[in-house]
């Protein structure tokens, strides 16, 4: 089976889930990357004005390692409200994947996070990956609760993981397993 297809578009419930493009970058601009709420937990730069508004680093890294980084658009309005992305190629050793996320603030506490976060985890179990894990700071709740709603696993506490806005955060990890691959329920 094909790992990548670059032309896939994942439809949910409220959701389309569709490579990110060039095109997105105000959008993720608005969404993401001039919210500093939104940017508190997730690991990207404060953008101040729209004109340096880019996601060409991030859509040419999805070309060029062949991994899913899709814009989460409402299928009601075809709005981008956000991104969840692939943060890591599955190598054939480890086969596990690491997966990101976020979404306009406007868009919380409506389902749509976890809605997007389980069409990536079935979508990367299809493909073979044997892991998905995603993790969160400590502080970031909601992106916790996200995790569980999705059916994720808690695997425990990383300390100073991640070092980001000069300081280091602990994490927790949580993971889901490829139950399909052994016929084994895990």
């Amino acid at each position: 089976m094909e790992y990548y297809d670059p032309e896939l578009v994942l439809e949910t419930e409220h959701l389309l889930l569709r490579a990110l493009r060039r095109d997105d970058a105000l959008a993720i601009y608005h969404a993401i990357n001039h919210d500093r709420e939104v940017l508190k937990y997730y690991v990207a730069p404060y953008i101040e004005d729209e004109k340096d508004a880019s996601v060409e680093g991030t859509v040419r890294y999805a070309e060029t390692a062949g991994v899913y980084i899709f814009a989460v658009v409402l299928k009601e309005t075809g709005e981008v409200i956000g991104m969840i992305n692939q943060c890591n190629k599955m190598n054939p050793y480890f086969r596990n994947v690491e997966v990101g996320y976020a979404i306009a603030r406007k868009y919380w506490n409506r389902g749509y996070c976890t809605e997007a976060l389980v069409a990536m985890i079935d979508l990367l179990l299809s493909r073979g990956v044997h892991k998905v894990f995603c993790q969160h700071v400590l502080e970031n709740e909601a992106s916790e609760k996200v995790m569980i709603k999705a059916g994720m696993k808690k695997e425990g506490l990383r300390r100073d993981e991640l070092y980001y806005r000069d300081r280091y955060w602990d994490v927790n990890c949580y993971y889901v397993l490829n139950d399909k691959e052994n016929g084994n329920e895990v």
